[in-house]
């Protein structure tokens, strides 16, 4: 006996950005190294893996018939500059961000 119903799920990376940080002795030249945007998931890789899992289920013969969003919490420092160049902390922002999915399909009858 098959199952009605079918989940899976996916996470995708956090969107990057390239940035130069200082390396070797004492820090005197640089590298280029990718920096994980904490506020930004990687929206192709994650259209791509949902489109991937569409086509899995109805290739199996299953209809979707669910998207359940896997959003993710965190939070950061927020400063002020003040006029004499110094931060004044501000307390702490909180954000989600969707991070991947849950993805039901159903048996076509």
């Amino acid at each position: 006996m098959s199952n009605k119903f079918e989940t899976t799920w996916f996470y995708a990376p956090l969107e990057t950005r390239t940035e130069s940080r200082p390396s070797g002795f004492l820090g005197l030249s640089s590298k280029i190294v990718d920096v994980p945007e904490g506020k930004v998931a990687n929206l192709e890789e994650f259209s791509e893996q949902l489109a991937n899992i569409y086509n899995g289920f109805d290739e199996k013969g299953y209809d979707v018939v669910n998207v359940v969003p896997i959003s993710m919490g965190s939070s950061e420092s927020c400063h002020s500059k003040l006029s004499n160049g110094q931060k004044n902390y501000l307390g702490e922002t909180g954000f989600s961000i969707t991070r991947g999915a849950v993805v039901v399909g159903k048996k076509r009858e």
